[in-house]
């Protein structure tokens, strides 16, 4: 584990990062661990230091986004592989260091994801293509509604066996495993993002450098979604439209984003008032 350093943004997330660190410690003996944390007040950083002081911090004293915490830990981080983890992942054992070797061997990937799975061991989609103008509005619109329309099916890749590596357009910035002098090239992550899309973001740069994205199950863990998320979840909705456009704005430039832009708008738009009125529905659903 000498190759990797595990770097793990943290906001407001105690109980998840004291459950993520304890099963680094178990199962990742000798990599590196660094914490960012986003200018938590549950006492996250008090308990790192008294509970894992093998574990470097990082203090934000305030809350600058995922990507800003992510560069932070980039930077500071010593080992040729960094993996960017969100602080609710918990590990398994063995496998790691069959994936390094695999890194080690293919100098032209630069972003590898591993199967993630939910809790109660099903995969998450966490390898996905960059979808077409039609799947983004068929999967945005209906993708909650709909959940195995063909569009979403596509863009998800659920149909993937996950048995063996295959290349894949990006992987999760949940567990994503980056080679980091690469990443560090391109100027990390985009900070423009606040959360969210910032790991398409990155995948997307780097395949444009001539990387190579992978998704390989030769290493697993397990992420319970949307601990950091659910806390603020308008605030959080917001961002994920706003970063959405963010990237469009990025990906279709010139006359074709100009021309897709009013249907764009329109989309995000259509797409954010659906979400909020279907998680107010949820939340009402579970207080009766």
């Amino acid at each position: 584990m000498r190759r990797v350093s595990l770097v793990i943004v943290n906001y407001n997330t105690a109980a998840d990062l004291r459950a993520c660190l304890s099963s680094a410690r178990e199962c990742l003996p000798g990599a590196e661990a660094v914490v960012v944390d986003n200018g938590s007040s549950d006492g996250s950083v008090e308990m790192v230091r008294e509970e894992f002081p093998w574990a470097r911090l990082l203090e934000n004293p305030g809350n600058p986004g995922y990507a800003s915490a992510c560069n932070r830990g980039l930077q500071i981080s010593t080992r040729p592989y960094a993996f960017i983890l969100n602080s609710d992942v918990v590990f398994t054992v063995g496998g790691l260091e069959g994936v390094l070797d695999y890194m080690d061997e293919h100098s032209h990937v630069a972003a590898l994801g591993p199967l993630v799975l939910n809790p109660d061991g099903s995969p998450q989609m966490s390898c996905r293509r960059f979808p077409s103008m039609l799947e983004n509005a068929v999967h945005g619109l209906l993708g909650e509604l709909w959940p195995d329309n063909p569009f979403t099916r596509s863009y998800q890749m659920k149909d993937l066996e996950r048995k063996e590596p295959c290349e894949v357009d990006w992987v999760s910035g949940a567990a994503m495993l980056l080679r980091r002098e690469a990443a560090l090239a391109l100027g990390g992550f985009d900070e423009s993002y606040f959360m969210y899309v910032e790991d398409v973001d990155i995948c997307w740069r780097l395949r444009k450098a001539g990387y190579r994205v992978v998704f390989h199950p030769g290493f697993r863990l397990v992420h319970h979604i949307g601990k950091t998320s659910s806390q603020q979840s308008t605030r959080m909705l917001y961002h994920h439209h706003r970063s959405m456009f963010i990237f469009f704005r990025k990906r279709y430039r010139g006359w074709r984003g100009w021309l897709l832009l009013p249907p764009v708008l329109a989309g995000l738009a259509a797409r954010f008032v659906l979400s909020l009125l279907l998680r107010k529905g949820r939340m009402a659903e579970g207080n009766i």
